[in-house]
C-alpha cells in the first residue's frame, strides 16, 4: 500500500504500492488490499473487533490505534499465500509472487486495517510468519529493494528496521508513514496515512507495543 515503487521478486510483497484512493499496502513482497473511499467511510463501525487469528495479537488492537480509527473489518483478517501472492496482480506477476513467497517459507499471515472516517486517515498492518529466521531475513531484504520516500532516522526496531516519509498527491495533501521490520521468523509492514502530515512517532509508538508483545 504504499507509492513504494514494487520490486520484481518481491513484488509480492506485504509492501506497500500505491494510494488509488486511500491506501494499497505492502510488505515483504506483496501489496495488501486496497482501501477504497466508500469502505472507509461506510464500513467501520465502533465497537467491531478485528476478526480473531492466532496472528491478531501481532497487529494493533482497536485500544492502541490512534483516536477515533476504527476497524474495517473487510480488509482485515488471515490470509493465505493464494491471496497475499495475489495482492501483486494476475497472471505473471502473481505467479512470481507466489514463487518469491514459497521460495522464503511463507506460512501464514494477518492484515489489519483501521481508518477515521471524518479525516481519511489510514492504517494497515500486515504480519507476515515464515518457516525459518533465514527465509523471513530474505523476505524482508526482498522487500527494502525499490523502496522509496524519505528514509526517518531512529533506533532500530525489532531486528532490522526501515522507516520511511512520504508525501502524496491529492486534495487534501497527505503523507504516509510505512515501516518494515522484522524479528526472528516474523516480518511486519506498517503504513499509516493522515493529513495535511503524517507522524512517523505515532507510527513508531505502534510498531514498540507490537514488539514488546512479540518478545
Amino acid at each position: 500500500m504504499t507509492i513504494f515503487a514494487a520490486r520484481p521478486a518481491a513484488t509480492r510483497a506485504v509492501g506497500l504500492a500505491v494510494f488509488a484512493a486511500l491506501l494499497v499496502s505492502c510488505s515483504g513482497g506483496a501489496s495488501t488490499p486496497v482501501v477504497d473511499p466508500v469502505t472507509a467511510a461506510s464500513a467501520p463501525v465502533p465497537g467491531l473487533t478485528l476478526p480473531p487469528d492466532a496472528l491478531v495479537a501481532l497487529v494493533p488492537t482497536p485500544a492502541e490505534i490512534p483516536a477515533g480509527m476504527v476497524p474495517i473489518l473487510a480488509g482485515s483478517g488471515p490470509r493465505t499465500l493464494d491471496v497475499v501472492a495475489g495482492y501483486s496482480g494476475t497472471g505473471p506477476a502473481k505467479a512470481a509472487a507466489t514463487e518469491a513467497l514459497t521460495a522464503h517459507g511463507f506460512t501464514r499471515a494477518y492484515v489489519a486495517q483501521y481508518a477515521q472516517p471524518n479525516t481519511g486517515a489510514v492504517l494497515s498492518v500486515v504480519v507476515s510468519e515464515f518457516a525459518t529466521a533465514v527465509g523471513a531475513t530474505a523476505d524482508y531484504g526482498d522487500d527494502q529493494r525499490g523502496a522509496t520516500g524519505a528514509t526517518v532516522p531512529t533506533a532500530t526496531l525489532g531486528e532490522a528496521s526501515t522507516v520511511r516519509l512520504q508525501d502524496l498527491k491529492g486534495t487534501p495533501a497527505s503523507q504516509l508513514v510505512l515501516i518494515r521490520f522484522r524479528r526472528g521468523t516474523t516480518t511486519w509492514s506498517l503504513a499509516y496515512k493522515a493529513a495535511p502530515t503524517a507522524q512517523p512517532q505515532v507510527a513508531i509508538d505502534l510498531v514498540k507495543k507490537l514488539l514488546a508483545r512479540s518478545a
